[in-house]
């Protein structure tokens, strides 16, 4: 009985493990060589099958063809390079274009410590700091709100002056 577990143990643990190493095929004689191709032509022949076995099926049934021909033409190692190297110097173009340009670039340059207001001058921010207040608080906030009466009792000059 306790034979019949460890066997079933080792069926079940064996399901759940991950694939640690795929045995690469890298034929060492030339006899190994040709059955490693035979194995790869015997797969694509397979393949090729199925794909017209496929297109058969929806020639008969009138669908859309599954593998529809390609005509494009791939792109060779030479094309992709020059392709590459044309978007590379456009973009590198760009970017000594505007190492060079003396222009500002950017939402706030020009602003001083990043604030909203143009640069002042001095005589401007002495003016500013020790010249008029234009909005002053009124030691008699409310005044205007209250009744005549009150406002005369408290002050006759401004009373509905306010």
């Amino acid at each position: 009985m306790s034979s019949f577990f460890n066997l079933g143990k080792k069926a079940v643990s064996g399901l759940g493990q991950a694939i640690n190493k795929v045995k690469t095929n890298v034929p060492k004689t030339e006899i190994a060589k040709k059955t490693r191709d035979l194995k790869l032509a015997i797969q694509k022949s397979k393949a090729g099958k199925a794909k017209l076995d496929q297109t058969i099926f929806e020639l008969k049934q009138n669908k859309d063809f599954t593998f529809s021909k390609n005509n494009k033409k791939t792109e060779s190692n030479t094309e992709a390079y020059k392709r590459i190297t044309k978007e590379n110097n456009k973009v590198i173009k760009n970017m000594l274009d505007k190492a060079t340009e003396k222009k500002a670039d950017g939402g706030r340059i020009g602003r001083k410590f990043g604030s909203p207001n143009p640069r002042k001058t001095n005589v401007e921010k002495i003016k500013q700091t020790f010249g008029p207040k234009k909005n002053v608080p009124s030691k008699l906030k409310g005044f205007s709100k209250l009744p005549e009466k009150v406002q005369q009792q408290m002050n006759k000059k401004l009373a509905r002056k306010v």
